[in-house]
């Protein structure tokens, strides 16, 4: 049985049957933390309440496999068998916040405290993606001159390996620098490793500009192993994972 890795507008769209869920005889869906969080912080609950619940009604219906996991905690427990996450359902901030939304009138939320932190938790992790793209926005505005002059003399394998380093950097961060370059499993996560590089290169030598949403699409793509397959309507990633070669993971749903 092979593997779906949705992302979250995937959910959105089988809920609008816009698309149709896949033959359950080959394969599974699997619907993630960050999808899950995607949809209990949405603003979109505060203007469309109702579509955000079909989605959340579809997941239920489908009966994904769900990982519950952050990416990298994920990551790290697909390479230690040993790693132990403090992860506790009933403490989780997400899924109480889903039961809510999927409890609520579909008319609209109600003013009171839970709308408010809603709106809190929103308006932050807004604030943080867009930073985020900002800077890498500024960073990459370079003139085209310089650019061409940096695509001249650049190497793909060494925006990979940067990438790489990247990624190792954020896992060491929570395991207190275990994981190394020369020694981590990198087969396991060739496709996130890899679009996240040509993601990066062509930042900087074209003109395409990050989205506030990009870190997450990007980290979404973690959960995707050797064998799974990765679906997503998004143009963006689908044309950088064929510029990575790596349409062997993509899911079309036509297939």
């Amino acid at each position: 049985m092979t593997r779906i890795i949705c992302d979250t507008m995937i959910w959105y769209e089988l809920s609008k049957n816009t698309i149709q869920v896949p033959d359950p005889n080959q394969y599974t869906l699997v619907c993630t933390k960050l999808s899950l969080m995607e949809l209990a912080f949405s603003p979109n609950n505060l203007i469309k309440l109702a579509e955000v619940q079909a989605a959340i009604r579809e997941i239920v219906k489908v009966k994904p496999q769900i990982i519950l996991h952050y990416p990298w905690d994920h990551a790290t427990s697909l390479i230690d068998k040993d790693f132990e996450s403090a992860f506790k359902i009933e403490e989780d901030l997400t899924m109480g916040f889903l039961r809510v939304l999927l409890n609520h009138p579909k008319e609209g939320l109600i003013s009171n405290s839970f709308k408010d932190k809603l709106e809190n938790i929103a308006s932050i992790r807004r604030k943080n993606f867009g930073e985020w793209a900002h800077f890498l926005n500024d960073l990459n505005n370079l003139d085209n001159d310089v650019k061409r002059a940096l695509k001249k003399y650049s190497d793909a394998n060494r925006h990979l390996l940067d990438f790489k380093k990247w990624f190792i950097h954020k896992l060491n961060e929570r395991e207190l620098g275990t994981y190394s370059v020369d020694t981590f499993p990198w087969e396991q996560f060739e496709f996130y490793t890899s679009i996240g590089a040509s993601y990066k290169r062509k930042m900087m030598f074209s003109r395409m500009k990050a989205d506030g949403n990009d870190e997450n699409d990007l980290r979404n793509m973690i959960y995707a192993q050797p064998g799974d397959k990765y679906w997503t309507l998004e143009k963006r990633w689908n044309n950088l994972a064929k510029e990575a070669n790596m349409t062997k993971y993509l899911y079309q749903h036509n297939e």
